[in-house]
């Protein structure tokens, strides 16, 4: 019963309309796709390029074109089930118990996906949780998971052109292992400690051929070997992780703050309390992933779905200490069986209702965050040659232009391409939609003869007391600007 209520309630939380602002872009990039049956090596959307970009989403971006918004969600819900199905088999989940304690980490999990919206970062979590699962399973039992393994290069082909900013984690993991045995080698340790969880030769010749299938897999996309080295590129990107909020590192601030701080830190108690044995590339991972998820929140989910493999195999909660726990209910347990089954199909009902209550019929839906139809209209009217917009509402600006056959007629200045603009349109945008810099040296470097700004942001304040700018049209969601004669 818990795990059905983990995953019913996983699946309400993912079933929302769509209103990630990366979405839109992938949508306008998958219609290029379609149309001109070519993939983009320049950035296309912006009036200040071209640029050299890797569009490593590129398979993505076309699926999700073609299925549109209904589709791309009744795929995602499709995606989540089949990963909270090998988490709960990473967790090792035991389904005759009417409550598993580690249940509690897969539903915090599932709820916590809720802010990931339709996109191709997804298809990397459902890759890495069949990685880890394939992988770490192989190195537990070779004979079961023999054959298994030699499906990570056929997933490597499929990982690279869905979404190849995270595909380096196939050969990461399998390097790493290799590297922690060399270790180990090179420095003797306690025969009790270490050496039981040694690999076999076999272990170690199969995991090298692996690996050299997965770095071959790699080249099979349109950009061929340079996808070996790409996925680290973003995480060496400064401006990224400082003026992207996916990308930066996360907040403790608040009760989001300490739900974060949760995910965080129940793997890392569980490793100090658990009174079994773990294996030396198990905890170098584990470390590995809170690395990364300190330094950026985006790995926060990747950090829990490895997580998921050391609280499963590890658990520190053993059999005997969850008898003795039950031990003082065991006269009511049909009672509380009843009652708990009772409170969890009202939570999952009340839930759905919730989630199904904000949904409408195309998928698609406008929040205050995003420029209006109408003033995206104007923008077309208008057909500026040097157009500001502010960054994170670029996504769906071109989405909307792309709805309205108005991408011949208005370029942009920027958008959710974080590693294209980083060096330089990324924190000038950012610098200029909020003040953190001289706002009148960025509009004589640029010139911009419209701007267009949410009402959310500095930069209409400072406009609206310059001569050189003139309100042309405004709205609940913005204003715009144009530059006088």
């Amino acid at each position: 019963m818990g795990v059905l209520f983990t995953f019913i309630v996983g699946l309400f939380m993912a079933f929302e309309p769509i209103t990630d602002n990366d979405w839109f872009w992938h949508h306008v990039i998958g219609h290029f796709i379609n149309n001109s049956h070519s993939i983009p090596k320049t950035e296309l959307f912006t009036w200040h390029g071209p640029y050299n970009w890797t569009s490593h989403e590129w398979l993505t971006e076309l699926i999700m074109y073609k299925i549109g918004p209904m589709g791309c969600i009744a795929i995602m819900l499709v995606i989540f089930l089949l990963l909270y199905i090998l988490m709960a088999k990473s967790l090792r989940v035991k389904l005759k118990k009417i409550f598993d304690f580690k249940l509690i980490y897969l539903l915090m999990m599932t709820v916590f996906f809720k802010v990931t919206g339709p996109r191709p970062y997804i298809l990397s979590l459902l890759f890495m949780a069949y990685l880890v699962y394939v992988l770490f399973s192989y190195l537990d039992d070779e004979k079961k998971f023999g054959k298994l393994i030699y499906t990570i290069p056929i997933l490597q082909i499929i990982w690279v052109n869905f979404h190849g900013g995270s595909s380096s984690l196939s050969y990461i993991f399998i390097i790493g292992i290799l590297l922690c045995e060399l270790f180990l080698k090179i420095f003797k340790f306690k025969e009790d400690r270490w050496a039981s969880f040694k690999l076999s030769k076999k272990q170690i010749k199969t995991l090298i051929i692996v690996l050299v299938l997965t770095l071959l897999g790699s080249c099979i996309n349109p950009f061929g070997y340079k996808m070996i080295l790409y996925p680290f590129t973003n995480m060496a990107d400064a401006n990224m992780l400082d003026l992207i909020l996916e990308w930066k590192s996360p907040d403790f601030h608040g009760i989001f703050g300490i739900y974060l701080f949760l995910i965080i830190a129940i793997p890392i108690a569980n490793m100090i309390l658990t009174k079994k044995k773990m294996k030396f590339y198990e905890i170098a991972f584990q470390f590995l992933f809170l690395f990364m998820a300190l330094r950026s929140q985006r790995f926060i989910g990747m950090y829990a779905i490895y997580s998921m493999w050391n609280l499963g195999k590890y658990f520190f909660v053993s059999d005997d200490m969850y008898k003795v726990l039950s031990k003082p209910f065991k006269g009511f347990e049909k009672v509380l069986t009843v009652l708990f089954c009772i409170l969890l199909i009202m939570g999952a009902a009340f839930i759905g209702y919730k989630q199904v209550k904000t949904f409408n019929k195309v998928g698609v839906i406008d929040h205050d965050g995003y420029y209006s139809d109408e003033s995206v209209k104007k923008l077309g009217e208008l057909k500026p040659k040097r157009l500001f917009n502010d960054f994170g509402q670029g996504g769906n600006l071109l989405y909307k232009l792309d709805q309205f056959n108005l991408l011949d007629d208005v370029k942009l200045f920027s958008y959710g391409l974080g590693d294209v603009f980083s060096s330089k349109i990324l924190p000038d945008s950012k610098s200029l939609e909020n003040l953190t810099s001289d706002p009148k040296k960025l509009l004589d470097e640029y010139n911009f003869d419209v701007l267009i700004t949410s009402k959310s942001r500095s930069l209409h304040y400072y406009l609206e007391v310059l001569d050189e700018y003139k309100i042309y049209y405004e709205d609940d969601t913005c204003y715009i600007f144009v530059k006088g004669e």
